[in-house]
């Protein structure tokens, strides 16, 4: 929760540039943030970023550590192929089922403001997207987006979790010292490889997520396009290259992110065990 509010403005930016289909250039994009809505306009849905970190991340850190205790992996360099490979999918499940109506949120609000004026939802906050969104939508609405979402999550959980683990494994076996710095090494590459992997599974929830772009009538059910369908789409009307579609915003906020996260969890950790062990 403390990286989502370091990188919130950039983590906007992406997901602008994800679900525009037109060609969209990131500082003309931030220019325009910035010109309709002001400086804090750069912070809008920061509420629902939070509950997702509070909802998502939590529950992939968990279950990720949880499963490598169970697997008796003290670090994941005592772990197998196969035993990472279970905590990851594992994790990256739990995390894209909690937090998959956060996720919705955060798109939603995150793209509000791009959306015409007559289209607009106008969550004041998450609390309130979230009742507005089941009065109005349903309990299913909860679901938009999983089938991406859990991709993603998975993809995230792997592509973070896994190659922290390898990369930090790698520096302490050269006899470096289990510091900040290691920490930080580890995750700034980390996020090099996270950002690639989950660009395609991000690009597609940020879609799907963000489809219904008007309330639907009553008693109207509106087909929300399926994961395969809305790669298609991607496909035929964009390329290929679409689906890396803020790429550099990507990295430039997971990068800090991942930073901030692992450093702080592993101070934590330390903290825990010494303390409580």
């Amino acid at each position: 929760m403390a990286a989502a509010c370091f990188t919130h403005p950039i983590d906007l930016l992406k997901v602008r540039l994800q679900t525009s289909t037109a060609r969209a250039r990131a500082l003309r994009t931030l220019r325009q943030i910035v010109h309709e809505m002001g400086i804090l306009g750069l912070y809008s849905g920061l509420s629902a970023a939070l509950l997702r970190q509070g909802t998502y991340t939590m529950a992939r850190f968990a279950v990720y550590d949880l499963t490598k205790g169970a697997l008796h992996g003290v670090d994941g360099r005592s772990l197998r192929g196969r035993e990472l490979a279970l905590a990851t999918v594992l994790s990256g499940v739990a995390g894209g089922l909690i937090g998959n109506p956060a996720e919705i949120l955060n798109v939603r609000m995150q793209n509000d403001q791009a959306l015409p004026a007559h289209l607009r939802r106008n969550y004041r906050n998450v609390l309130h997207g979230l009742v507005t969104m089941v009065r109005e939508e349903g309990l299913r609405a909860l679901t938009i987006g999983l089938g991406p979402s859990l991709i993603r999550a998975t993809l995230a959980t792997g592509s973070q979790f896994v190659s922290y683990d390898l990369l930090k494994a790698r520096l302490l076996a050269a006899g470096y010292p289990d510091s900040v710095s290691v920490h930080f090494a580890a995750s700034f590459a980390a996020g090099l490889v996270a950002t690639t992997v989950c660009s395609p599974a991000d690009v597609v929830k940020s879609r799907v997520m963000a489809s219904l772009k008007a309330q639907p009538a009553a008693g109207v059910r509106v087909r929300v396009p399926g994961v395969w369908q809305a790669c298609v789409d991607v496909y035929r009307t964009e390329g290929a290259r679409a689906f890396f579609k803020g790429w550099l915003p990507s990295y430039i906020r997971l990068c800090p992110q991942l930073v901030i996260t692992f450093v702080i969890y592993e101070r934590l950790r330390k903290t825990y065990f010494a303390r409580y062990t």
